[in-house]
């Protein structure tokens, strides 16, 4: 009920109980002070009786029209999960029926490849369809249409569409395009939303997806030769702008779909290895995973059994976790990555805070890269020197990150570190699966 009809039931109950009091004795000649008080008295306390049977009836009827939306939707959300399961099994079915027939083996290994990866996305259909996520919900949509049209957004920098396989074939071409293409397509980076505005889109994005994968280069110094590169996320709005994981992944978290966004991630990245196996290429890619992501057993086991079934993927494949969430698994997820790095997967810690670690501890837990920032280096000079020794006598490789500058460079080298990454070396573009 809203607040001004309150309002209205209080004054006029209120109002009664003072004309009684006030002037009762006067039309009732019997009555006395202290009976109209009491008359004034039930006439309030029965306004209250009233007024809360009323506002219990009301919520119930609310209640009772919430729960009838919440059934027809979950009656929606189910046919629409068995709809696309019946055409997920078509389309597997096909695949298996063309595969059988096929006489040449290159079309066998498309087919192959086609069919594991439709059996992957089997396994993401009931994260993507979960009912909590409201990806079907139509008053949603309609509520949120305004703000992702909003046209006074901050443009943070512009961002230049390629093939990464282009871009690692021949990076001279590359660096000139970059200067020759500056007005071609570009796309806008939106800022300054609201919680509310960043967890419609997430929503949005994951029931349209509109989940982009980003890719920044990991150089080998001094060189400067493109070796790996890392996958990021981006959030795609309906016309064409863009927010970055620094403004929706802890809103993703806290709405549960942070998973989600890891699992499409991941899915893209496999679609990418494939590409580059096919072309013959030799490059891997980070790709970094939420401690939610590795304690959703269900999921991961199905990953690793896709690994298996297909282990030309693995070598390409370096899973990246945050020191601190590393530190925190338990021994069952950790038993998981371990699985997955028996088939060939690398493993990866960024957001290092320490020079101070046991870095055979972390080799002997499978960990082939350490990622962290430069200034590390400036703290303790002693401490670096003898990290970096003892990192030398190990199977670790380091790569220092956010390298922007030619004066960052220069003290990353004095320290003899084998791969650098940073805007020094390119942004994060779109990469075209």
């Amino acid at each position: 009920m809203p607040l001004l009809h309150h309002l209205f039931f209080i004054t006029i109950y209120c109002g009664l109980a003072l004309i009684a009091v006030l002037f009762g004795p006067s039309y009732i000649p019997d009555l006395q002070t202290g009976g109209a008080m009491l008359l004034g008295l039930w006439i309030f306390l029965a306004g209250v009786v009233l007024h809360e049977i009323i506002t219990r009836r009301g919520n119930d009827e609310d209640t009772t029209a919430k729960l009838e939306t919440i059934h027809h939707n979950q009656a929606v959300l189910r046919d629409r999960i068995s709809w696309t399961r019946r055409e997920i099994k078509g389309m597997a079915e096909a695949f298996e029926a063309a595969g059988q027939s096929s006489k040449l083996s290159e079309e066998q290994n498309i087919i192959n490849d086609a069919l594991s990866e439709v059996n992957l996305l089997k396994t993401l259909m009931p994260r993507l369809t979960d009912p909590f996520l409201g990806l079907f919900d139509d008053e949603e949509r309609s509520q949120f249409e305004a703000p992702e049209k909003k046209e006074a957004v901050q443009q943070k920098r512009q961002i230049v569409k390629s093939d990464f396989l282009d871009d690692f074939r021949n990076e001279r071409s590359m660096r000139a395009r970059q200067k020759t293409e500056a007005t071609k397509e570009e796309v806008s980076v939106l800022s300054d939303l609201s919680e509310t505005e960043v967890l419609s889109i997430v929503r949005r994005s994951l029931r349209d997806d509109r989940i982009d994968m980003f890719l920044q280069p990991v150089v080998a110094l001094p060189q400067r030769k493109r070796k790996f590169y890392e996958c990021f996320s981006r959030l795609r709005t309906s016309n064409g702008q863009i927010i970055e994981p620094g403004q929706y992944v802890s809103i993703a978290t806290r709405a549960g779909l942070i998973t989600a966004i890891d699992n499409m991630l991941l899915f893209r990245c496999v679609q990418i290895i494939r590409k580059i196996i096919r072309s013959g290429e030799d490059v891997s890619f980070f790709v970094n995973l939420s401690s939610h992501t590795l304690k959703d057993q269900d999921f991961f086991d199905d990953f690793v059994d896709f690994v298996r079934g297909n282990i030309e993927i693995a070598p390409h494949l370096i899973i990246e976790v945050a020191q601190d969430e590393f530190l925190n698994l338990k021994a069952s997820e950790l038993l998981s990555l371990e699985r997955l790095m028996a088939h060939g997967c690398r493993l990866s810690l960024d957001r290092m805070r320490t020079l101070d670690m046991d870095l055979k501890a972390l080799a002997a837990g499978r960990v082939r890269f350490l990622k962290l920032e430069g200034w590390l280096f400036s703290e303790n000079s002693n401490k670096t020197k003898k990290f970096l020794n003892d990192l030398r006598s190990l199977p670790i490789e380091l790569v220092v990150e956010k390298i922007e500058t030619e004066d960052a460079l220069v003290q990353v080298l004095d320290q003899d570190v084998a791969y650098g990454q940073g805007y020094l070396f390119g942004e994060p573009r779109p990469a075209k699966p």
